[in-house]
């Protein structure tokens, strides 16, 4: 038995009549519910880190499954959560069930329930949310596999790998391909993947940038046709691209599902515990600033209360500054020098030399005589020279003899 081919364009039967539309659900709600799906698997792609391959394929996943089952049996955010995990495994990038079921556990808190704060967005990898996203993300995953009939690698084809060949025999620059390259992902939010084939999506991206940076592109032979893509099917799916710029953002759609799973808030009362925590941690903190620690010195407590006698000597006011003579005088000082300084010169000198008086007798610092003796010898000497009729030497002080 041979393989069965693989069509990556649905038939026209199957486009015009899909599960959600049977189930009632008008064409608006519906393509709104797609654009939501393919938004989240974009921004958690972004999180995780998952290069844009992956979430290309998440995207036409998502699509695909939903010409399979109606939104009235699966919401698009847990689908969104196994087709994101499913072609992270495709694309040979596989991410922890943790991981993802953490990166929209954070975005279904921001979104549905406005928490902004990171402490709040956590999710308890021991908690019963956990264990029950878990088991959603594992059944949804499956059901996704069974309705694809496990032919991952042939129901996807990204316009990508076409549009940079596209743009070098066009020669047309860096900035058009980068453009193109950004219509291209725009482009997921719809089913224009099930619809048409890569290489229109791709020329129309190119036709999309060229109008808008006003670049020509040639018109004879049409540069299109070179590609093998008609007029018409250019013009459609442009016309497809520019109306999803005028859908609003969405932040939170609310399931169809018979059972809404995210009806009730599974935080509030975690939350009141933790704001009940925190408070009897802020008054614990409070009380404990204002004792003193016994880790800081005694110095610090003295320095809080200071003794009677300090007080005292505070009331008393500071004592007197007492300036110590200096032992070394300049030849420089003068009787203003010294009194500036506190000082008188005449114990400044007498400090520092030797005074000598006038009878050539050195004295000491209080004027006495320092050799008393060898004085009282010599006056005993001149007496007896006078008697004897001798000359006396004349005094050190006094002039010469007569």
């Amino acid at each position: 038995m041979g393989l069965v081919p693989v069509c990556v364009v649905l038939p026209a039967a199957i486009l015009a009549r899909s599960p959600s539309l049977e189930a009632g659900v008008s064409p608006s709600t519906e393509r709104a519910h797609r654009f939501f799906g393919c938004e989240l698997i974009q921004e958690a792609g972004v999180l995780l880190r998952l290069p844009q391959v992956a979430m290309a394929t998440a995207q036409t996943l998502l699509q695909r499954f939903y010409f399979r089952k109606s939104l009235r049996d699966f919401d698009a955010f847990r689908v969104a959560v196994a087709c994101l995990f499913l072609a992270a495994k495709v694309e040979e990038r596989p991410k922890r069930i943790k991981d993802v079921l953490g990166v929209f556990y954070a975005m279904y808190r921001r979104r549905k329930w406005r928490q902004t704060r990171a402490s709040r967005q956590l999710l308890d990898l021991e908690g019963a949310t956990y264990c029950q996203w878990r088991a959603w993300l594992i059944m949804v995953e499956r059901q996704v596999l069974i309705d694809l009939g496990f032919s991952v690698y042939n129901v996807t084809e990204h316009p990508h790998k076409y549009v940079l060949y596209y743009v070098k025999v066009l020669d047309g620059s860096p900035a058009l391909a980068q453009q193109a390259w950004g219509y291209i992902n725009d482009s997921l939010r719809s089913d224009l993947c099930v619809r048409y084939r890569a290489e229109v999506i791709a020329c129309a991206a190119i036709f999309l940038a060229s109008r808008f940076q006003g670049v020509s592109l040639p018109e004879s032979p049409p540069w299109y046709s070179l590609f093998d893509v008609e007029k018409t099917h250019l013009y459609a799916v442009s016309a497809i691209i520019m109306e999803l710029y005028k859908q609003e953002r969405i932040e939170w759609l609310e399931p169809l599902t018979e059972v809404n799973p995210f009806a009730e808030d599974d935080y509030p009362v975690e939350e009141a515990e933790t704001e009940t925590v925190e408070s009897v941690s802020a008054i614990e903190k409070a009380e404990e600033e204002t004792e003193v620690s016994p880790q800081e010195p005694s110095s610090f407590t003295a320095a809080a209360a200071p003794t009677a006698e300090a007080a005292e000597t505070v009331k008393e006011g500071p004592s007197p500054i007492v300036a110590k003579p200096s032992k070394r005088a300049s030849r420089w000082d003068d009787g203003k020098t010294a009194d500036r300084r506190g000082l008188n010169l005449e114990d400044a000198r007498e400090s520092e030399t030797i005074a000598v008086d006038q009878s050539g007798v050195p004295t000491g610092e209080s004027g006495d005589a320092v050799g008393a003796d060898q004085a009282t010898d010599r006056d005993e000497a001149e007496d007896a020279a006078v008697a004897a009729g001798a000359p006396v030497a004349p005094d050190s002080g006094g002039g010469s003899a007569d």
